[in-house]
């Protein structure tokens, strides 16, 4: 016997054993159910196998024992496909049904592992500012998971509880970790923050330096006791710093209050007159209310100054010891809507002094009295703390909140001590990184190089680098491994969502006149040469929660590529797709059956109908440019697949060439959704397949006559009723499948009741039903009457007294 071709062992027993125990492994599910099914055939072939040596006196000196390591090595050349799940997104419900979140993601860890989802993205865990109504990106108790009140998930019971559960279906819990940016600390002073704003200069501005954001500090000034501050008006000169012509015309609202007199956000604010720069200017001033806002703009006249007069009473603030507190917060939304404006002057009308010396600064960067007692860190931490910065660019620049300063060693440790203790006490085995683009890229490869020398190697590391040029993308890959020593790049991937291929197939969903085929060249693989390795490919995540922002037209076309394109990526589905309730959710689980049974492994993938393409094809309806079309091949499930998208809005009909050196002339391709209008693709003399797809669909053709393992992209199931038969029972058997004309014969298990049928297209429309009599249902048989049926694949469903019985028949096509 020549070497098998999987293994290149060289077999005396019978060949199909070999092919059977082959064909089992590429089908089987990474699922306790489904492997305990495999073994029990492999446990079978094995006593086959025993049972042939005691008949066959020649066969008793045969090892068989290595035909069960066999099996088993087999089954593991058989790769189980990773597949991530975003288990969340932004505005999840705090309860479901009077579960949480957290409790929700617990009860259905089997359901989503058994569909073929192998790692769960969880929404951040780390206690927000906002606290349980917070999504978690305010990240503020970075080790308080709920213990202390609970986040918008649930509380720590509840993950541990959820925990088990995953860890129990055998999925890998990816926590969303905030490395850049912290919220929610106490008001300190902040002697840096103050220095960076009052010295801005024209110079600074004009190479670049940006503003402290404004609404992230305050000021204040002692009052009452000995500070010589007392009753009286005091006169607020307000400027830009560096009056640099980029912080001209900026809105501002300037407000005061004192611990006696608070503020009240309530009241609408005044508005400023124009040329108020006061007495220096030979202007007027504006009063300013104590406790109320005040309007305002940064000037660019030749005064380019705002006064505002605040007269304080006696009961306005405690004498024996008070504080005049001081905003001055931009108005509009963007990073560049900051302007660099602040009190360069505080006239004490009652002393007659400048008192400007003894305005403090303060931000709220005081981590050092967490609930959960750890994490402290303090402002500086946080840019700028006299480390050289700009406040500019991605990675300097004040995006979100308080600006971790990653390049502190103690910041480091501090980050790093999280990281770890989210493996050890949370049982996180992989890391989403938020907001990648705004920290250095070294730091998670010092990060992973820790973790390695822990012993602590995660599976999946994504950044999230919010960006659709796809050379950037890789570009922070290959800039983070770097950083990493070669024992950790051996033990620990990084990757990146590729932004640039969702971008492409947002366009390709939604984009009139759009090319579709500028797919085959985007994204961080088929664009920037990066390996899938690289990748996490996604269609829809938690950011894109906006209008325009989505893929608005038909989103599974764009998943029907990242689930069936081996060569581009680890696929991620988001959650609201996969759980709509409605035909999504059964497509994303027919995709993903189709990509562990046949795609998983695939080393090779042709793009049939790519620009400049070898190959070629006649387009009877439809179009080139509005189709994706491709093969892979090379994987161990042995079998060629074929995939097609039609974004048109009409019918896809092509004579399409394929690679015949992995699907010979003659051989069979099974449409194994059965959404085409024929059963099989069949390979011509001119190496053509003939495809033919409806309007906005897909379809996948797998090498072979497959038509008894169809997989339905519908729900089958049309009653609440448990499938109790025991193993071998639960049989609905049809002949002749594909149906020869309108009548099906059908065997099952006999009833004692009639049974309710109904005959379902795969769209889920039922197309004929009935009912079978109590006499006939007792025998077991029955024979239906079908007419009018167009080709494709439809779904019969019994309802029998013990539960639900279902199989597919396919009706032919003739061209």
């Amino acid at each position: 016997m020549p070497p098998d071709p999987v293994s290149g062992v060289t077999w005396a027993v019978n060949p199909c054993l070999v092919y059977g125990v082959h064909e089992v492994s590429a089908m089987t599910p990474n699922s306790p159910k489904n492997f305990t099914t495999l073994m029990h055939t492999l446990m079978s072939m094995l006593m086959s196998v025993l049972m042939a040596v005691r008949r066959t006196p020649s066969l008793r000196g045969l090892v068989v024992l290595p035909c069960l390591v066999f099996a088993f090595a087999l089954r593991a050349q058989v790769p189980v496909p990773d597949v991530m799940l975003q288990g969340w997104y932004w505005d999840y419900p705090l309860s479901v049904g009077g579960k949480t979140w957290m409790q929700q993601l617990g009860e259905q860890s089997a359901e989503l592992s058994e569909a073929g989802f192998t790692q769960i993205w969880l929404p951040p865990l780390s206690k927000g500012s906002g606290g349980g109504f917070s999504v978690g990106y305010d990240t503020r108790d970075w080790y308080d998971l709920g213990e202390f009140g609970a986040a918008r998930w649930g509380n720590r019971s509840q993950f541990d509880a959820a925990r088990a559960q995953m860890e129990a279906a055998g999925l890998t819990l990816i926590a969303d970790m905030v490395y850049n940016h912290r919220d929610g600390g106490a008001a300190e002073d902040n002697p840096a923050v103050e220095g960076w704003i009052e010295n801005m200069d024209f110079s600074k501005a004009a190479s670049g330096d940006q503003p402290m954001p404004s609404d992230r500090w305050r000021c204040y000034l002692p009052l009452g006791g000995g500070t010589g501050n007392g009753t009286g008006t005091y006169y607020l000169k307000i400027r830009s710093a560096s009056q640099h012509p980029n912080f001209e015309n900026k809105t501002y609202q300037v407000m005061a209050w004192t611990n006696a007199v608070g503020p009240n956000w309530g009241l609408p604010p005044l508005s400023e007159t124009a040329a108020n720069g006061g007495a220096d200017c030979g202007e007027s001033f504006d009063v300013l209310e104590l406790g109320r806002r005040m309007e305002a703009a940064t000037d660019a006249d030749a005064c380019r100054t705002d006064e505002f007069a605040l007269t304080l009473g006696a009961g306005d603030f405690d004498p024996a010891g008070d504080t005049l507190w001081l905003v001055l917060s931009n108005q509009a939304g963007g990073l560049g809507d900051y302007s660099d404006h602040y009190i360069y002057g505080l006239w004490n009308g009652a002393v007659a002094a400048d008192v400007q010396g003894q305005l403090r600064y303060q931000t709220y960067t005081d981590f050092t009295d967490m609930p959960s007692g750890r994490g402290a860190l303090d402002y500086l931490a946080f840019r700028p703390n006299g480390n050289p910065t700009q406040l500019a660019g991605d990675w300097d620049g004040m995006w979100f909140f308080n600006d971790i300063d990653q390049t502190q060693p103690f910041v480091q440790d501090a980050l790093f001590d999280w990281t770890e203790w989210m493996w050890d006490e949370a049982g996180i085995r992989g890391y989403r990184l938020d907001a990648i683009k705004h920290f250095p890229d070294w730091f998670v490869g010092d990060m992973m190089d820790r973790m390695h020398d822990a012993g602590k190697n995660p599976p999946m590391v994504v950044g999230e680098f919010y960006d659709a040029n796809p050379f950037l993308l890789k570009g922070w890959v290959d800039g983070a491994s770097a950083a990493m020593d070669a024992d950790t790049r051996s033990a620990i991937g990084l990757r990146a969502f590729d932004f640039a291929l969702r971008e492409a197939l947002k366009s390709a969903c939604d984009a009139f006149g759009y090319d579709v085929r500028n797919v085959f060249q985007s994204g961080m693989v088929d664009a920037a040469g990066a390996s899938g390795f690289d990748a996490v490919t996604f269609v829809e995540n938690h950011d894109f929660r906006y209008p325009g922002q989505e893929v608005a037209n038909d989103p599974v076309l764009a998943y029907a590529y990242i689930l069936t394109n081996n060569r581009v990526g680890l696929p991620c589905v988001f959650y609201p797709d996969y759980d709509d309730g409605g035909p999504m959710h059964f497509q994303i689980k027919g995709l993903l059956e189709v990509l562990r049974r046949y795609i998983s492994g695939s080393s090779n993938v042709d793009y049939l109908n790519a620009f400049g393409s070898f190959y070629s094809g006649t387009y009877l309806e439809g179009f080139s440019n509005t189709s994706l079309i491709y093969q892979l091949h090379g994987g161990p499930s042995g079998r060629s697949v074929l995939v097609a998208i039609n974004f048109a809005g009409e019918r896809l009909r092509v004579d399409h060439t394929l690679n015949t050196g992995a699907v010979p002339i003659g051989d069979t391709l099974t449409d194994i959704f059965g959404v085409s209008a024929q059963p099989f693709a069949i390979v011509n003399g001119s190496s053509e397949v003939y495809l033919d797809l409806p309007p906005r669909s897909f379809g996948v053709w797998v090498q072979g006559d497959l038509t008894d393992r169809l997989i339905p992209l519908t729900d089958t199931s049309t009653t609440a009723l448990d499938p109790v038969f025991a193993s071998g029972e639960n049989d609905l058997r049809l002949w002749p499948n594909p149906l020869q004309d309108a009548r099906l014969q059908a065997q099952f298990p006999p009833s004692q009741q009639a049974m309710a049928w109904t005959l379902y297209d795969v769209q889920g429309c039922a197309r004929h039903s009935g009912r079978i009599p109590p006499g006939q249902a007792q025998q077991g048989q029955w024979t239906f009457d079908l007419p009018d049926l167009y080709s494709g694949m439809y779904h019969l469903v019994l309802e029998h007294e013990r539960g639900i019985l279902s199989a597919s028949v396919v009706v032919p096509y003739t061209r």
